[in-house]
């Protein structure tokens, strides 16, 4: 289970998947002032060179949104982009995916 911090915007962050492994992917998401917020609603796409692969609703859990994915390729090139919604901002968190 990998845990990301994402405070207030887009972050790229790496996590590295042994090809055959399905697991979670954890993103916490912060305030920047730490003001009071509610995660309305989050989604997820895992994608390699644009074709999407899988896609679905994240699990919200307060500031924590659980993404639990299985990569198929042997490859250094996907992307898990998370999209979320706070308030009336709609914002995004693109993590790159590595399988070995």
């Amino acid at each position: 289970m990998w845990f990301i911090r994402v405070m207030g915007g887009a972050v790229v962050n790496r996590v590295r998947f042994i090809q055959g492994e399905d697991k979670h992917v954890k993103l916490l998401v912060r305030s920047p002032n730490n003001e009071p917020f509610t995660i309305l609603a989050a989604s997820y796409s895992l994608s390699r060179f644009g074709e999407v692969e899988s896609h679905g609703e994240c699990e919200i859990n307060g500031h924590y949104l659980d993404i639990k994915i299985a990569p198929v390729q042997k490859a250094k090139s996907y992307i898990l982009e998370v999209t979320y919604v706070v308030a009336d901002s709609t914002r995004k968190v693109r993590i790159e995916v590595e399988v070995v």
